[in-house]
């Protein structure tokens, strides 16, 4: 405890000391005295309800790009905060959803009814310790499941009680085990942040606290993530050592806690858990695979694969793309898909990647 003191005072001053201590104080003793029998009986209800199964956990880094997130069609699901903005990229739908920031969560508070109507469940956080009252600010639908979080480095076995990790991908695994999945298969965790210098601080010029001037967030898969008047906490270099210090804690735990966790990720810098190659989890054949994708671009754009390689140009370079950027679809190798993605994320819905292709369709009503 001494030392986390001396780490947030040496991180963000005396202020932040003073204030954090008061909300952990605070929250121990509203914590101490509740007991929400009703929460507690529906978690009862649904542990262990997904055994035998499997489920991917997406983190939002910039490596879902490079991810043929299509092949999660009728694959269990769990997504995070603003995931939501990659709908338009796919033909599926999330089981799962949870945000427990509340930074991210106040701002995303308007929005939680339309985000999670068309999940199986979505959970959040009853009480956040900076003493915001989730409860009275979100809609109770039937869907959503009230989470209780505590500190310690652990990884809770008695939900709806789940230990804080610095990141939500930590809570989520905590919930997923809870509902019985014998594997979670971590996607998108990619652990590669940069600060994000355009951003302005709230409060304590030495804090996290922050908000977007602007859809330039650099830290995941669309700009527009973390975009404009987007609140959140700045990735410090302290503040992701203590995402990465519990992962390794988990990592080195998974048997005390029965819990069996991969990554399959692109990019990924974490190496807390074992590695495994992305397609190799898939019993499928090239041409399943080409079905998958092809289905997705009839339902995005209309055609098929063939059919749009034969309407539209392949484009090679920026030079190319000058001639016929903001006229017409087109497609292009993987790895300039993978600048495109973000880049044109305005004028084009990219579709990919697929046999080291991305397709990017012109939209009719530019965002």
């Amino acid at each position: 405890m001494v030392q986390k003191i001396l780490k947030t005072y040496k991180n963000e001053g005396i202020s932040s000391v003073i204030k954090k201590a008061y909300y952990r104080i605070s929250y121990y003793f509203i914590r101490l005295f509740d007991n929400s029998a009703n929460d507690n009986t529906r978690w009862a209800e649904i542990k262990n309800k997904y055994k035998g199964k499997r489920v991917f956990l997406l983190g939002n880094g910039p490596s879902l790009n490079e991810t043929p997130l299509y092949m999660l069609k009728d694959e269990y699901v769990i997504c995070f905060n603003r995931f939501y903005i990659m709908r338009e990229r796919l033909n599926w739908v999330p089981n799962f959803y949870m945000c427990i920031d509340d930074l991210v969560l106040q701002d995303l508070a308007p929005e939680i009814k339309e985000i999670v109507k068309d999940m199986e469940f979505a959970f959040f956080p009853d009480r956040h310790f900076r003493n915001k009252n989730f409860k009275k600010i979100l809609p109770n639908l039937k869907n959503m499941f009230w989470m209780k979080p505590v500190f310690g480095q652990s990884f809770s076995t008695d939900l709806p009680r789940v230990n804080l990790g610095g990141s939500v991908i930590y809570e989520g695994m905590q919930v997923m085990n809870h509902l019985g999945f014998d594997e979670i298969v971590l996607l998108g965790v990619d652990m590669n942040f940069q600060i994000h210098e355009t951003a302005k601080v709230i409060g304590n010029e030495r804090g996290t606290n922050i908000t977007s001037q602007d859809d330039d967030d650099p830290n995941h898969f669309d700009p527009r993530y973390f975009g404009k008047n987007r609140s959140y906490h700045q990735p410090k270099v302290h503040v992701i050592n203590n995402i990465v210090r519990n992962l390794n804690f988990l990592g080195e735990n998974m048997e005390t806690y029965d819990v069996n966790i991969i990554n399959a990720g692109f990019s990924s810098k974490i190496e807390s858990f074992p590695r495994q190659d992305f397609f190799s989890l898939f019993d499928k054949t090239s041409e399943e695979i080409r079905k998958m994708f092809d289905d997705l671009m009839m339902d995005r754009g209309g055609k098929d694969t063939a059919q749009f390689e034969t309407m539209f140009p392949f484009i090679e370079n920026e030079e190319a793309l000058k001639k016929v950027e903001g006229i017409t679809s087109f497609y292009t190798t993987k790895d300039y898909g993978l600048i495109l993605a973000r880049k044109k994320v305005y004028d084009y819905l990219a579709l990919g990647p697929f046999e080291n292709k991305y397709y990017f369709i012109l939209r009719i009503h530019k965002i």
